[in-house]
């Protein structure tokens, strides 16, 4: 059985983000994440990046580099300022700002962004 077979497809994983959704008011923040969620792989599979995006996914976690932050800053204008002297920011990593989990993301204008995640984890160095 190859890696591709053992996911769920597209069709089952957004019936179960919706599924998710539905327990929570549609103006909550937890629905607003989970449609996002959706769209973003809505949008993947229509330029044909899904596969793309599930191969950098195997491979984060293969590689482990999903673990947890790997940085962390006590105030997001110090998290910023250091993500801006960053010319290559490690693209889906962990940071930790204020307590919350942000991925490092690229910008619509190309540059890297901090967008705060679902999940929580444990603070660096716990």
């Amino acid at each position: 059985m190859n890696e591709s077979s053992s996911r769920p497809g597209l069709e089952r994983t957004l019936r179960a983000l919706a599924s998710a959704a539905r327990p929570h008011a549609s103006e909550s923040e937890e629905y607003a994440v989970i449609a996002l969620a959706a769209r973003a792989l809505l949008f993947l599979h229509s330029r044909d990046e899904l596969e793309d995006f599930y191969g950098w996914l195997e491979s984060r976690e293969a590689g482990g580099s999903s673990s947890g932050p790997v940085r962390t800053f006590p105030s997001m204008n110090e998290a910023l300022g250091w993500l801006e002297h960053q010319p290559e920011a490690a693209h889906g990593s962990l940071v930790e700002v204020e307590h919350e989990t942000y991925v490092i993301a690229l910008g619509p204008t190309g540059s890297f962004v901090l967008v705060r995640t679902v999940t929580h984890h444990e603070p660096v160095g716990v």
